[in-house]
């Protein structure tokens, strides 16, 4: 089954999860780009925290950039993304309302992979079941430094092995 890992990653910590779950399923990379990317130095600010947070709580739908790889021919698609006050980030949103229904790719997402910073996703999951149905796999992770982070990579391994069957 050929498969693409779509993520969004502000700070990468949701790159580097995805780069490990490519290794581990054999999957391609695909990472959403803003065509306005947010303002961040590696560790986001106050700014860029609030800036994130108004926009997934007004729901909005920032433009993306378009796609280099032809994401039609993959058989599956899994998405990471990182969870803004309680659900995923804007840029996730867009390629879940707007890109992957223009793109007949709605049915193609079946799994998803969080990274917080209170390691749950539930919120998150729930908002993205509305706009892609098919999701059935899911892990939730936490972000770098906090203390939940030291059991991500066995629950990569765990997602992988679900993944693959």
């Amino acid at each position: 089954m050929k498969t693409v890992i779509i993520y969004y990653s502000l700070d990468g910590n949701t790159a580097g999860a995805a780069e490990s779950l490519a290794k581990l399923i054999g999957a391609d990379l695909c990472p959403i780009q803003p065509v306005k990317p947010m303002i961040s130095a590696g560790k986001p600010t106050f700014r860029t925290l609030m800036q994130g947070g108004g926009q997934v709580t007004f729901g909005l739908c920032p433009k993306l950039k378009d796609f280099s790889t032809d994401l039609g021919g993959y058989d599956r698609i899994v998405l990471g993304t990182p969870v803004w006050a309680g659900k995923c980030a804007s840029f996730v949103r867009t390629f879940a309302k707007k890109y992957a229904k223009q793109h007949s790719l709605t049915d193609k997402v079946t799994a998803v992979f969080t990274l917080s910073g209170s390691g749950d996703n539930a919120g998150c999951i729930a908002d993205l079941k509305k706009m892609l149905p098919n999701i059935g796999a899911t892990v939730s992770l936490a972000d770098k430094g906090n203390s939940l982070s030291a059991e991500n990579e066995k629950k990569l391994i765990e997602f992988a092995e679900q993944l693959k069957r």
